[in-house]
């Protein structure tokens, strides 16, 4: 009886061994798919805040352009719009637009969001 019972325990140690064994590998292996995510996805916060700080600061520096009327810096597409009484010249940067009114009726410079538009073109 006595054998039997060391060979149940004996047993039981060697099954128990065997299934800490497998949970070893398994919390290996996701620590190690954890560590590889963790690692792509802390690379991939680093560069989206630079391209944010990057975006900012462009846009900073032409708000600050215009603010000091001087042209824009990074300005990815220019229009001129005629009217009888002067121009309108519209830059189109990155989520934002300027607009430089050169009008008998209204003269100045705007800063703006990409869905904004000229005011004075109501009074063509």
């Amino acid at each position: 009886m006595a054998e039997k019972e060391a060979k149940e325990t004996e047993t039981k140690e060697s099954v128990k061994e065997i299934f800490d064994e497998k949970e070893n590998k398994k919390e290996e292996f996701f620590n190690e798919k954890k560590d590889k995510k963790s690692l792509f996805n802390r690379i991939m916060n680093v560069i989206l805040w630079i391209v944010l700080f990057a975006w900012m600061g462009v846009c900073l520096v032409d708000f600050f352009n215009v603010k000091a009327e001087r042209k824009p810096v990074f300005c990815l597409k220019k229009e001129t719009t005629t009217y009888s009484d002067g121009k309108v010249y519209t830059c189109t940067g990155l989520g934002y637009k300027i607009f430089n009114y050169r009008r008998t009726s209204f003269s100045g410079d705007e800063y703006g969001p990409f869905w904004s538009t000229d005011r004075t073109a109501e009074t063509k």
